[in-house]
């Protein structure tokens, strides 16, 4: 089901991925008021790595249309992109479960934190976006499952806790 929330994911995801290319990346995103913030990154744009290959159809449609995960060495602006057009596919899904994403921030490249409600419960699910050893992998699918199941509590990391408690799963996912 194609919500206001997904499409505005499935937007950002193409601007990540864009942007990206021209060395932008991501570092917040509010989903209630539909704002992105990009910052410029240092040094040279860094290509695309796929996982399995490039879309045969480039750009937005090609990746609309065909599978394009990235590589699990891709970097973190691909996996940022893979995230937000995977989050919007399951943004609906979750709701359903009373799982709310309201946002993300991403301060350094490296990693970037999911901002999710479970239920009355404020979470930052902390996601790795580089230095991965395996491929990002239905990260949507991941966190409906393990909120719906009470999984989370496994992986709360309290030395992390901010102005909410930070769910790690940057060796999980």
């Amino acid at each position: 089901m194609v919500t206001r929330d997904s499409e505005f994911l499935t937007h950002a995801s193409e601007a990540a991925f864009e942007l990206g290319l021209d060395r932008f990346r991501l570092s917040s995103l509010t989903i209630p008021s539909r704002q992105m913030v990009f910052m410029e990154s240092d040094g040279p744009p860094e290509p695309p790595v796929y996982a399995e290959g490039e879309p045969p159809v480039p750009g937005r449609e090609g990746r609309r249309v065909h599978d394009w995960q990235p590589a699990a060495d891709a970097p973190s602006w691909m996996n940022m992109a893979w995230l937000l057009d995977d989050l919007a596919s399951w943004i609906a899904p979750m709701a359903e479960e009373h799982i709310t994403v309201t946002g993300l921030e991403a301060p350094t490249p490296e990693w970037c934190d999911v901002l999710v409600a479970d239920g009355d419960t404020r979470l930052r699910v902390r996601i790795a976006l580089a230095h991965r050893r395996e491929p990002l992998d239905f990260p949507g699918m991941y966190l409906r499952d393990m909120f719906t199941e009470g999984r989370y509590r496994t992986y709360l990391a309290p030395g992390l806790a901010e102005d909410r408690p930070v769910v790690d799963l940057r060796a999980i996912l």
